[in-house]
Parts: C-alpha cells; sequence; structure tokens
C-alpha cells in the first residue's frame, strides 16, 4: 500500500512539473518581443566597424540587391552613423533597410541650395518601388538657412516605420507615390513636408525647431486635377520641438501653404498645440486659394479651435465621419492592399 501511495504521489508530482513546464515557456513564448532583429533573416548587413561579411557603406549593400527584385530585400544596418548620400535607384525595387533604432542609427550629409538645386540636396534619394525603411534617422545637417533635403522618396507603396527626419527648410519631400509613414518623428521649419505625394502620416510626430519665424508645416504641390494627391496628417502630434517646449509662445506656426493651387492636405484627430497661429494656414504670394482641399476633422489641442480659421473657398471643417472616409489609408492609398505585406501596424481607418 506505501509503495503503491509513492508512485501515485511521484506520478502526481511529474506531472505537474511536466504542467509547470509547459505553462511557463508557453507564457515566456507568448511573452517574446516581435523583435525584427530575431524574426528577419536579412540579406546583407552594413556596419560601420566593418566587420567579416557586412559592408560598410550602405550604398554598397543596395548594389548587391537583385534588379527588380520581387521580393523584400532585407538589409540590416547596424547602430552608427554613415556619412553618405543614398540612392535607392528605380532598378532596386522592394529595398528594405532596417536600422537599430532611429536614435542610434543614423544617415546623414550636408548639402543645401544654392550649391546644390534643391532635389540635389537629398541625403536619402528612394526612386525604387515598395521601398521600405523602419528605426533609422534621416538628417540633412546643412543647418538653417536654405532648402537642404533630408529624405526625397518618389517610390509607390514606400512604408516609413518609427524612422526619424531632421532637418530645417524641406525636411521631407514626399515627391510621388504612394507613401506611409508610422510612429515617425519629423523636425522642421519652413514647407517641414513638401511635395505631391499621395502619403499618409499616421501617429507621427512633427516637431517645429525654430522661434519667431513663420513655420509651415506643410507644401503640398498638387498640379493635376484628375489625379488624387495629397497629405493626410491621421492622429498625429503637431507642436514644438522638445528643446522650444518651455518658450513656445515664440513659435508661430502654420498647418500648411500651397505650393500650387490645388494644394490637398487633411489633418484629423490629431494633436495641435498652441503654436498654431488662429489663422491655421498660411497664403503662397501669387498662388489662388479657392481651389486648395484644405480640411480639418476631429483635431483637439490648444491649437484646435477652428472659429478664426483662414475664409478660403478652399478650406473646410469636417464634422461628419463619412466626409473623411476617403482620406482614410484604406481609401486613400489602398493601404489594404500593400501596407500589411510591410509588417507596418496601422489603421485602416479612423481611430
Amino acid at each position: 500500500m506505501a509503495k503503491a501511495i509513492l508512485v501515485a504521489l511521484f506520478i502526481t508530482l511529474v506531472i505537474g512539473m511536466s504542467l509547470y513546464i509547459g505553462i511557463h515557456f508557453q507564457h515566456k513564448h507568448e511573452n517574446k518581443p516581435n523583435s525584427t532583429h530575431t524574426t528577419l533573416a536579412y540579406n546583407a548587413t552594413v556596419s560601420t566597424t566593418a566587420k567579416l561579411g557586412s559592408y560598410t557603406k550602405i550604398m554598397d549593400a543596395i548594389a548587391s540587391a537583385p534588379t527588380y527584385g520581387e521580393s523584400k530585400y532585407y538589409i540590416h544596418v547596424e547602430a552608427g552613423v554613415y556619412v553618405e548620400n543614398v540612392y535607392v535607384w528605380k532598378n532596386k525595387t522592394n529595398i528594405a533597410l532596417i536600422g537599430d533604432g532611429a536614435e542610434v542609427t543614423m544617415v546623414t550629409m550636408n548639402r543645401k541650395v544654392p550649391v546644390f538645386d534643391t532635389i540635389e540636396t537629398a541625403t536619402v534619394v528612394v526612386e525604387g518601388n515598395g521601398f521600405i525603411a523602419k528605426f533609422i534617422t534621416f538628417e540633412n545637417s546643412a543647418g538653417d538657412g536654405a532648402q537642404a533635403v533630408a529624405l526625397m522618396a518618389m517610390s509607390d507603396n514606400s512604408a516609413f516605420y518609427g524612422c526619424t527626419f531632421l532637418g530645417y527648410q524641406d525636411t521631407l519631400y514626399a515627391k510621388y507615390g504612394r507613401q506611409f509613414y508610422k510612429n515617425c518623428n519629423i523636425y522642421g521649419t519652413v514647407d517641414i513636408v513638401f511635395g505631391d505625394a499621395t502619403a499618409v502620416f499616421q501617429g507621427c510626430n512633427l516637431y517645429a525647431r525654430l522661434p519667431n519665424r513663420p513655420i509651415t508645416f506643410t507644401a503640398e504641390g498638387r498640379e493635376i486635377a484628375q489625379i488624387i494627391t495629397g497629405f493626410v496628417l491621421h492622429n498625429c502630434s503637431i507642436t514644438a520641438a522638445p528643446e522650444l517646449q518651455s518658450s513656445k509662445s515664440l513659435v508661430h506656426a502654420y498647418l500648411g501653404r500651397p505650393w500650387f493651387e490645388l494644394s490637398t492636405v487633411i489633418v484629423m484627430q490629431s494633436f495641435l498645440d498652441s503654436i498654431i497661429e488662429p489663422a491655421g494656414w498660411l497664403d503662397w504670394p501669387g498662388r489662388q486659394t479657392d481651389k486648395v482641399t484644405y480640411r480639418e476633422y476631429a483635431n483637439w489641442g490648444p491649437g484646435s479651435a477652428t472659429r478664426a480659421r483662414v475664409e478660403w473657398l478652399g478650406y473646410a471643417v469636417l464634422n461628419k465621419s463619412t466626409d473623411v472616409m476617403p482620406f482614410t489609408v484604406s481609401e486613400f492609398i489602398s493601404g489594404d492592399s500593400w501596407i500589411p505585406d510591410t509588417g507596418i501596424p496601422y489603421n485602416s481607418g479612423l481611430m
């Protein structure tokens, strides 16, 4: 009898330990961070340390990718500062640059106007369709005073996640193509985001860098009525840079100004800080404003009041969710058809 009891106890103990181990490792697996670095098989690696098997230049890693590749070519850009101009040519499709974090992985150069034309100042130029960048800082370090582009994107179905864009005038040139920016930080002064892409910025922070001057967050350049382009700022924060938070009263900013007469910008469900002037939008000398499409919907914060906004024919405050559905990720950039393949989380509709 005693022996039988001991056997039963032993079996019970074994079963109990098995259940504990199974549950323990199951929970451990479920709680494991979904790290990009542990789930991706990189095709190439860039490192400032010149370790065996890696490239020291981002351009060299891009050159190693196949031309007109149909699947993503993942390039791990390790922590470091890469001083180079980077071009993702049109025939280098589906390139994915993955950094170790925007705070530690940076690509930077310092070209500016008038030494270079505006498009030539860009630190990084992306032409190849299907481009992805994650956890990288793109900087133009030329400083204030003239156009100096950090990134120029003319890639269809391109996406940026957890990236930072550092510049002053003309920081981010979203030139054309369907583009998606998620959880990015964008710093600048004049026409911080400009171009004629069909782009959605979701959950991004847009920062004004300098006081005592008019700051314009967007300068969208739609020219052709038959082609739907524009910028959508959705669930974003529009404020002063951290170093200016204690002196925000010196910052005077506008949501945008019309680079061309069909300029299209929608700001919705976003935080607008006190730096936004009551008029909200700034005219561009010589540009008409009756054909612009400037819309605001359900914004909040001390700069969100619309009672003193511009009285342009092309400006309107939207009050119905049905009126802004055309500007959501799913409809404006057909995001449901291609963003899932990037692995970037997003909101298809409204928040």
